[in-house]
């Protein structure tokens, strides 16, 4: 009966550990998706897309040209 008990604690534990990487996934394969959508959007509309990388805020142009913007990031 201990035995089972244990078990069942385990295989809970270890479903819930499965889903939560599921989520984790789900929510990187969004926020790929967004910035996608965004760099698709600036292309359509002839405009630029913003985001940080490394700590430092980039600007990168409809044409694929970076640039780095000065100031300071916040977070």
């Amino acid at each position: 009966m201990v035995d089972e008990n244990i078990q069942k604690n385990k295989r809970e534990q270890w479903k819930k550990q499965v889903l939560n990487n599921l989520k984790r996934e789900a929510v990187k394969n969004i926020i790929a998706g967004m910035g996608d959508l965004a760099r698709s959007d600036a292309k359509v509309n002839n405009t630029y897309t913003v985001y940080i990388k490394d700590g430092k805020m980039m600007k990168q142009s409809s044409n694929g040209k970076c640039v780095i913007i000065n100031g300071k990031i916040q977070g």
